[in-house]
Order: C-alpha cells, then structure tokens, then sequence
C-alpha cells in the first residue's frame, strides 16, 4: 500500500515539475505582447515583375534581388508561389513574366 501512495505522489510531483518547466509559473498575461509588437520593425512586402531567361529557377531569381530584411529561403518561396500560383506545377517558361517579392522595413517610434 505504501509503495502505491508513494508511485501515486512520485508521478503527481514529476507531473508538477514537468508542466512548470514547460509552460512556466509566471502567467502568460503578465507579457504585454501588444507592446513589444508595435516597437518591433515591421516588414512590407512589394512586388516587382520581371521577364525570365533560359536557365532561370526560384532561388536564382530570389539571389538576384536581394531586400534590407533578412528572411529566410523557405519563407521567401512561400511569398513568391502566392504571388505565382501557376509555378508551382508547372516549370518557369523563357520570356514569362512572373512577380518576385521585395522586402521592405516599416520602423516605428517606440518612444516612452
């Protein structure tokens, strides 16, 4: 029966822990995240159109434009097949115009 209560009470604390280290003993409320969002730079997406070339893929027409914001490959891609939505089943053409995505910093007076 003891070893019972003590399995019983060895998996409610580990359970404590667990969760406490996960999601943290400071309510979540206590971070205004409105705050930190409105002082944080904010990015502005523009399109340019251009003609392809023989040869040309994504990741070659992304390295050629380059923006002031660094963002990642993956979400790169997925800013220009929204622009695109007809390259993604079907290879880029020689002479098509497709739109790339260019971006740009919005920044914010964060005075106090």
């Amino acid at each position: 029966m003891r070893f019972l209560i003590f399995t019983v009470v060895f998996f409610l604390v580990v359970t404590v822990i667990k969760i406490d280290l996960t999601e943290g003993t400071v309510p979540l409320a206590a971070f205004d995240k409105k705050k930190e969002q409105a002082c944080n730079e904010q990015i502005q997406i523009k399109s340019i159109s251009v003609v392809t070339i023989e040869g040309d893929t994504v990741q070659s027409l992304l390295a050629s434009y380059p923006s002031e914001v660094e963002i990642s490959l993956p979400e790169k891609m997925a800013q220009f097949y929204e622009l695109n939505p007809h390259l993604q089943k079907q290879a880029m053409v020689p002479g098509e115009l497709i739109k790339i995505p260019i971006y740009d910093k919005i920044e914010n007076d964060c005075r106090k």
